[in-house]
């Protein structure tokens, strides 16, 4: 038998499994980013991996530099594995 508080956090966890789509992920990791990075635009999120636009060469720098720290920040968010790879594509 289970408590009423286990079975209403695996409800919970259910649902919120199902949420995740790739638009909510985009939308949060590119508020997420543009924190640090302002002239960026997430493009695409498939299999784990996250394409972020750059607007300048130097804001690509930038993300190439921070992408460890930004990824993390965004699977924290997520409190889990979302992004396994951010892909910078400099226009």
């Amino acid at each position: 038998m289970f408590h009423i508080k286990q079975i209403l956090k695996r409800t919970a966890n259910g649902i919120i499994e199902e949420e995740l789509d790739e638009e909510l992920i985009i939308k949060n990791a590119e508020f997420i980013i543009k924190k640090d990075i302002p002239d960026i635009e997430v493009s695409f999120y498939d299999k784990k991996n996250l394409g972020v636009k750059c607007q300048s060469s130097i804001a690509a720098n930038e993300l190439f530099l921070n992408r460890e720290k930004l990824r993390a920040k965004i699977n924290s968010f997520f409190k889990r594995r979302i992004i396994n790879k951010i892909i910078v594509i400099n226009r």
